[in-house]
C-alpha cells in the first residue's frame, strides 16, 4: 500500500514546518519506502478563508501528478503545543506500523476516535477517515466563529452544518476520493465565500461521493 503524506503548510508558517521536521515522526515517515512525503503551500500564502480552494487544488494536483493508494493530509502545526492532545495518537507506530493489518489510523478502516471506529460518508472504510471525529451543531459553529478572528463569515444557511467530518489536522482519503475532491473547484469557491472550513468541506463531499 502506497501513501502520499502531504504536509499542509504556508509560506508564513516556516517555523511550524521546521518544528515538524525536527520530530522523530518526520524522520520515520521519510525512511519508509511505502510513504512519499511532500509539502503543499511552502511557497505561497493562503488566507484562512481560502483554505477550501487550497485543499481542492492540492487534491487535484496530487491526484494528477502522484501515484498513491491513500493521501494523508497533515497540518504542519500539529506538533505545536496548542495541539498537544494529538501527540499520543500521532506516532509512526499508531499510524502505520500497528495498522498494516487494518488497525491503525492510516489503514483503510473506520476512522478512530476515543476508542471507537466511526464511519463518515458512504463506504467510508475505504475512502475517508481521520484521527479526530467531529459533528458540530449550529451553536457550536457560532462559538467557532467567536474563537476565530480570522474567519470573515460563516453562512449557516449555506450548508448542512451538522455533517460529521474529521478535524483537518490529520485525515486520510483514498485516491478515488481525492480525485473527486480535486474536481470540485466550483463548490470549493462557494465554500470560500460562504463557509470557509476546509475539513467540513471534505466531510460534506464524503456524503456525496
Amino acid at each position: 500500500m502506497k501513501y502520499l503524506f502531504v504536509i499542509y503548510t504556508d509560506s508564513e508558517y516556516k517555523e511550524h514546518l521546521q518544528n515538524f521536521k525536527t520530530q522523530e515522526f518526520y524522520k520515520q515517515i521519510c525512511e519508509d519506502d511505502n510513504i512519499e512525503v511532500m509539502e503543499w503551500g511552502t511557497d505561497f500564502h493562503t488566507d484562512y478563508n481560502d483554505l477550501p480552494i487550497k485543499t481542492q487544488q492540492m487534491m487535484k494536483w496530487c491526484s494528477e501528478n502522484k501515484e498513491y493508494d491513500y493521501l494523508i493530509k497533515c497540518d504542519d502545526t500539529i506538533f505545536d503545543d496548542k495541539w498537544s492532545f494529538y501527540r499520543p495518537k500521532l506516532t509512526y507506530e499508531n499510524i502505520f506500523v500497528n495498522g498494516r493489518d487494518g488497525n491503525c489510523y492510516a489503514c483503510p478502516s473506520y476512522g478512530y476516535d476515543g476508542g471507537e471506529w466511526i464511519a463518515v460518508g458512504k463506504d467510508t472504510n475505504k475512502n475517508y477517515w481521520g484521527i479526530h471525529y467531529l459533528q458540530l451543531e449550529e451553536r457550536d459553529w457560532v462559538n467557532y466563529i467567536d474563537g476565530h478572528d480570522n474567519i470573515k463569515h460563516l453562512n449557516l444557511d449555506f450548508i448542512k452544518n451538522d455533517i460529521p467530518f474529521y478535524e483537518g489536522k490529520f485525515y486520510v482519503v483514498s485516491k478515488d476520493f481525492s480525485i473527486f475532491i480535486g474536481g470540485q473547484e466550483n463548490f470549493a469557491k462557494r465554500m470560500n465565500e460562504n463557509f470557509p472550513v476546509e475539513d467540513l468541506m471534505v466531510g460534506y463531499l464524503a456524503e456525496l461521493f
